[in-house]
């Protein structure tokens, strides 16, 4: 289930004895239900060797939760700032201007390896690479990336011959070639070694490490499922600097972020919140729960087959409520329809829907489903768009977000706002305590697409106050906003 509340509210269910005021697990729960999720992790993470044997279980369940909201947070937030960012890159890329930046070169190349485009990001980085201003350490830097555009695009031996020739020696370089190697997926090459040197080599200079270069280490700890060592960086990084400012004259200067980080975290926030809901289910008292989520983390991360396994055991064995195993059928089915047991899938959602009495929530796993997997599930689609119109109060929030993201997904942006706008609360209309945040960054991203700056920024000011890594985001955004009113030589980032 997407809704905090919901997930607060069987965390208690499944707690029995009441927690003290100053107890970890207590106050994590509450800042869970806050979707303060950075705070709740670091409130209960550090305790979870003090909590004692017969509670810990409870613990890595409330631990697994948080990090499963964040992952699936991050995921979004990764997603929309590849289509912002991108749209702003190309905009200061295209200008002409003598004040043309130099450094979009390197970042929108980067950018668009991060979309899969090598060809565009290989002409971008190798106007960088050329450009007679460009330091040794810059110039390195973009040649690890466009080593990696070459290796993803197919061209193995170039990317080797032009890999091969460059030197570790600056730890921002190192750290990039140890992110290169890694998603390349080349092992001998030992990354994760690679990545721990730059580390300590920035150590002995006794500077702190540029997010630039954290960047890297963290993008090889996520890949090579180094969770704890990743969690334990992001934790010491101020997510909201930037990767490198560029000061074109006095009175413009660019921030450019890493857009692979956000990826990044969500790996690692999801592979974080694996491990604790396993030992969750570990607990007898607890495996149906745990299953339930660790089903639903299963999924997130790519993996249908594991999914059904743990959703399969869950309907078996569950003592649960009877909406949490309708629930677990619908999440079930979307398994099955990527094992590709398509028919059986849709049947089963249709069946599901026509339950009574009506439930709104399972209506909203089903479309959230339908989304995700891309599925044309009109019949579902058109029951529940008519219940949403009929229901009232915040009951029929999540079915309102569920169709939301739906048309989001189809880029009918218009839809989007309608019902994202009625799946929120109306008296706290941007504050993460009262709304689903993953719905929040979707309908700021309908708000930009429609040209609505003020309104997608709102929403990303109070993201921000809790979640400082979408200033990625609101830079970009604000960037967009500045280029379309004023030129595209007057750029001014506040």
């Amino acid at each position: 289930m997407r809704r905090t509340a919901f997930i607060v509210a069987l965390l208690i269910f499944v707690s029995s004895p009441a927690f003290a005021a100053d107890d970890p697990m207590a106050r994590a729960a509450k800042l869970l239900g806050k979707r303060y999720y950075s705070e709740a992790a670091s409130v209960l993470k550090p305790k979870l060797r003090t909590i004692k044997p017969n509670r810990r279980g409870t613990a890595h369940l409330t631990l697994g939760m948080i990090y499963l909201r964040s992952a699936e947070l991050h995921r979004e937030l990764y997603r929309t700032s590849a289509s912002v960012q991108l749209d702003y890159l190309k905009k200061l890329a295209a200008s002409r201007l003598r004040s043309r930046s130099r450094f979009v070169d390197l970042y929108y190349g980067e950018a668009l390896i991060e979309v899969g485009k090598y060809k565009k990001a290989e002409a971008s980085l190798s106007r960088f690479i050329a450009d007679e201003r460009t330091n040794e350490k810059h110039r390195a830097i973009a040649n690890a990336s466009l080593g990696l555009g070459y290796y993803l695009g197919g061209d193995e031996k170039k990317a080797k011959a032009l890999w091969k020739g460059l030197q570790g020696k600056d730890p921002e370089v190192a750290s990039s070639l140890a992110a290169a190697y890694s998603r390349a997926g080349l092992t001998d090459r030992n990354p994760r070694a690679l990545a721990e040197e730059s580390l300590a080599a920035q150590k002995k200079k006794r500077r702190r490490p540029s997010l630039r270069l954290l960047k890297g280490i963290i993008a090889v700890y996520a890949k090579e499922g180094l969770t704890d060592k990743g969690l334990s960086l992001v934790s010491r990084a101020s997510l909201d600097k930037y990767s490198y400012r560029e000061v074109i004259r006095r009175n413009k200067v660019i921030n450019f972020y890493d857009l692979s980080l956000l990826r990044d975290l969500s790996k690692l926030y999801l592979q974080a919140s694996i491990a604790s809901l396993k030992k969750a289910a570990a607990d007898a008292k607890l495996k149906d729960t745990a299953n339930y989520y660790l089903s639903e983390a299963y999924a997130l991360v790519g993996n249908p087959k594991q999914s059904a396994e743990v959703t399969a055991s869950f309907i078996a064995a569950s003592k649960m409520p009877p909406q949490f195993r309708d629930r677990a059928l619908a999440r079930q089915a979307a398994n099955n329809y990527q094992m590709g047991r398509k028919t059986e899938a849709v049947g089963m959602w249709d069946k599901l829907s026509k339950k009574q009495p009506e439930d709104p929530e399972l209506l909203a796993e089903i479309i959230l489903a339908c989304g995700r997997l891309r599925v044309n599930c009109s019949k579902v689609i058109r029951k529940a768009a008519v219940s949403a119109e009929k229901g009232e109060g915040k009951r029929y929030f999540p079915l309102n977000i569920a169709l939301g993201r739906y048309y989001y997904g189809k880029k009918d942006y218009s839809r989007t706002i309608t019902f994202l706008e009625a799946g929120r609360d109306k008296g706290n209309k941007n504050k993460i305590e009262s709304n689903d945040p993953v719905a929040l960054v979707d309908l700021a991203e309908a708000y930009y697409q429609s040209k609505q700056f003020s309104e997608a920024l709102e929403i990303y000011f109070e993201m921000s106050k809790h979640f400082p890594e979408v200033r990625q985001i609101q830079e970009a955004m604000q960037g967009i906003y500045s280029i379309e009113q004023k030129s595209a030589g007057d750029v001014k980032i506040f």
